[in-house]
């Protein structure tokens, strides 16, 4: 079998290293160098350093390069403290969610940790070594419940500390700090039933079995449902290729087919394309649908009508979330946790019509 490129640089390094082309302290060709030399890419000359870092052979300078270490006599100096910590957040341009972000600048401030934001693409450009080499752990926020399982993975492997946020993993012993979106889900519930609705559905485009936080709120649905002595749940989930906004538009006939009054949606986004799709359409929230969303982002309090939600506390969740990591990284045979950190119902004019007066 064809050895992967990296593993010829790095062979080639290290054979040259132990028949003393380079000697201890010499620095070793630049990643740009070697890419040019061996015709490959950066991350691929990277790989190849970061591997060789990490069997001890060489010692890595940010913005200076990489030397080649001393037999048997790696200074302090040399072994330099990984101090980054990463934070991937699948949606860095989502107003609101950025407050996880303010949390973790806070807790960190006081530390000689910084925190590095990558958007989840950079994972596709970034292996388990190089991070395991780079950064001292990584706070992880998922896509669903099936994404980057094997680079996750390969983080246990490697012993990396690591916090999921929002979501969680039951297969992997990570520490997680999720919403109390079970509880969310019943409150939002309730609340429609306490307005009069006689129907409730859910909506969502997920599917429950990959996204932990979606399935949470629907179970807190259900359970309102049934405390309230209610009928079935009516779950009205978008399973095909169709565009949100076609899946939206079926979504408001379904419920005037079935006299469906109020809907709860998966989080804001879905319930914000809702409302405007309702509207687009000739209908009146609240008079005709009474919609509930999650998450409570900037733009819910924006729209018109402004829309009832259920409030995460997303900077305290940050903040949770780098102390956790912190003593991960102290201590690494720490127990595993996960941190339910509460939620607050926000009532506005998408689920309540005003009284006159």
């Amino acid at each position: 079998m064809k050895q992967p490129l990296y593993q010829q640089i790095l062979n080639d390094l290290k054979a040259d290293i132990t028949a003393g082309t380079y000697l201890p302290e010499d620095k070793l060709p630049t990643e740009l160098e070697l890419s040019e030399r061996y015709g490959v890419s950066r991350i691929t000359s990277k790989r190849a350093l970061v591997e060789l870092e990490n069997e001890g052979m060489i010692y890595r300078l940010r913005g200076k390069g990489s030397f080649v270490c001393a037999k048997d006599d790696l200074t302090a100096e040399k072994t330099v403290a990984k101090t980054d910590i990463l934070f991937i957040m699948p949606f860095p341009h989502n107003a609101g969610l950025g407050d996880y972000t303010q949390g973790m600048l806070r807790c960190l401030e006081e530390t000689s940790y910084r925190l590095q934001v990558q958007p989840h693409q950079y994972l596709s450009s970034t292996d388990v070594a190089e991070i395991v080499a780079q950064y001292a752990g990584i706070i992880y926020y998922p896509t669903n419940n099936s994404s980057d399982l094997e680079l996750l993975y390969g983080l246990h492997l490697n012993a990396l500390p690591t916090v999921l946020l929002d979501k969680e993993f039951e297969s992997l012993p990570f520490s997680a700090v999720v919403a109390d979106n079970q509880q969310g889900g019943f409150e939002a519930t309730q609340h429609l039933i306490a307005q009069g609705h006689q129907q409730v559905a859910f909506v969502s485009t997920e599917h429950l079995g990959e996204v932990s936080s979606v399935r949470e709120r629907y179970f807190g649905y259900m359970k309102a449902l049934h405390a309230a002595g209610a009928t079935q749940p009516i779950h009205l989930k978008k399973t095909g290729t169709e565009e949100v906004s076609v899946y939206l538009e079926q979504v408001t006939r379904q419920l005037l087919d079935q006299g469906i009054t109020g809907v709860i949606a998966e989080n804001d986004i879905i319930a914000i394309q809702l409302i405007n799709t309702m509207k687009q359409m000739g209908y009146q929230v609240p008079a005709d649908f009474a919609v509930v969303g999650f998450d409570n982002i900037q733009a819910a309090s924006l729209l018109e009508p402004s829309l009832t939600t259920i409030s995460q506390k997303f900077e305290e969740m940050g903040t949770i979330a780098s102390q956790t990591l912190l003593a991960e990284i102290s201590q690494p045979t720490q127990v595993k946790e996960k941190h339910i950190v509460p939620v607050e119902l926000i009532v506005r004019k998408s689920s309540q019509i005003e009284s006159g007066g």
